[in-house]
């Protein structure tokens, strides 16, 4: 029997390292054909996401491509089991499209401390979890899975995790533990806990571990595990009534917003003019050009503009108006218009017989001056005649004969001003 210890704030678990039991987990596992990254890359589902990374000490060997289709294999395994659990929802791993599908997207980290560092569960865990933070930048839309593959004092000490309900977590499972309990067993113990497990106020919270249920073995959270066990074996939460889909007043890990509406997603879109990007607060979109993308009904979600160079951002239409902070929150399906232009566009102010028009920088008083102005801001420019002379009227950019006329400046434009004599 493994030992799995936690609690919501700071929890250990157990974990696995690479052995026959994995195998057994991979529950409608596509094979894996991906490719390990250094660097993050656009998530393939929007919301809040759970990012997959292996970690290795600085004197270790990468073993990412080695290991990736076990790790991929976990989050296949950990999907099947969860939507077997509760079909209206799953967990939201972050994937990225692959050419046999969207697959697990997986950070390989060079950790800056060394095996024999590491090896120390008293150091292990706090030292793994400022890294990987650091590396991803510790933000509040993201859980970490982190499989550590490295040497450890205590083969019955598989892993740590720890997390709230709201905010940042993590879970870490170790390859150089308890060999014999498959790895997505371990996992999908500690994402629990990344989530916030087990409430306080849960009627069955074990007396002397805390954050586990003690009410029975079956349970995913309770804090043993027997090796041979598979993950279709296990329960998650047994009865409903510590930590997920029950009754009580006490936080319920069902209503994670790291846990996918399945059959509740609603349809974004988002068009795109002129050279710009749009992006949002919570991971989903990512567009240099119009896009679609689903989310959870009820979701709130900030698109942020960011023009091109020399570009600048106009304005929003559809469910966002006007060029101030733009917040859809997807009750219905929605479509919003963001448009950007360059930031200057080109003026060629004309003039013919004896006058000036002033409004775009220097007077113009010659045949032809070349001028710039802010785009999509309206430009007043003012024909005024010399002694003598009269404005017979616009031409081209402006009409008609009244001293100001006004160019909307929506594209590069050319006035003319015909001065007449009395």
């Amino acid at each position: 029997m493994r030992r799995l210890a936690g609690v919501a704030a700071v929890a250990v678990a157990a974990g696995v390292g690479a052995g026959a039991a994995q195998a057994a987990n991979a529950m409608q596992a596509a094979t894996w054909c991906g490719t390990t990254t250094t660097q993050d890359r656009p998530p393939a589902l929007t919301g809040r996401s759970i990012r997959v990374i292996y970690a290795y000490p600085s004197d270790g060997g990468d073993r990412s491509a080695e290991l990736a289709s076990q790790f991929s294999a976990d989050v296949d395994a950990i999907d099947a089991w969860w939507l077997a659990q509760d079909p209206a929802r799953e967990p939201r791993f972050d994937r990225v499209a692959f050419s046999c599908g969207l697959q697990a997207d997986i950070l390989s980290l060079r950790l800056s401390d060394t095996a024999a560092t590491l090896q120390s569960s008293a150091v292990r865990g706090d030292r793994i979890e400022a890294q990987a933070s650091a590396a991803t930048g510790r933000s509040p839309y993201e859980k970490l899975l982190v499989y550590y593959d490295g040497p450890v004092d205590d083969a019955d000490l598989c892993g740590e995790g720890a997390g709230t309900p709201g905010g940042d977590g993590i879970a870490m499972v170790y390859l150089g533990a308890c060999t014999d309990i498959p790895s997505a067993n371990i996992a999908a113990h500690e994402l629990l806990h990344s989530f916030g497990a087990l409430p306080d106020g849960a009627p069955h919270a074990c007396p002397d571990t805390r954050g586990h249920p003690c009410d029975s073995e079956a349970d995913v959270l309770y804090p043993f595990a027997m090796p041979g066990t598979t993950l279709a074996s296990l329960v998650l939460d047994v009865g409903r009534d510590d930590y997920y889909g029950h009754a009580g007043g006490w936080p319920d890990l069902q209503d994670s917003p790291w846990l996918r509406l399945v059959s509740q997603q609603i349809r974004l879109t988002l068009a795109i003019a002129g050279r710009g990007s749009v992006g949002s607060d919570v991971p989903g979109v990512d567009c240099t050009a119009s896009c679609g993308t689903d989310w959870d009904a009820g979701s709130a979600v900030v698109l942020e503009p960011l023009a091109g160079n020399g570009q600048r951002f106009v304005r929003w239409s559809g469910a966002c108006t006007g060029s101030d902070r733009c917040e859809v929150r997807l009750d219905a399906a929605r479509s919003v218009a963001a448009l950007f232009a360059p930031d200057r566009l080109g003026l060629v102010v004309a003039v013919a017989g004896k006058g000036k028009v002033t409004g775009a920088g220097a007077p113009c008083a010659a045949s032809r001056c070349v001028r710039t102005a802010r785009s999509y801001t309206p430009l007043r420019l003012r024909a005024t005649p010399a002694k003598g002379w009269r404005l017979a009227g616009w031409s081209g950019g402006c009409t008609g004969r009244t001293a100001t006329c006004t160019v909307p400046m929506t594209k590069a434009a050319a006035v003319r001003a015909r001065f007449v004599r009395l």
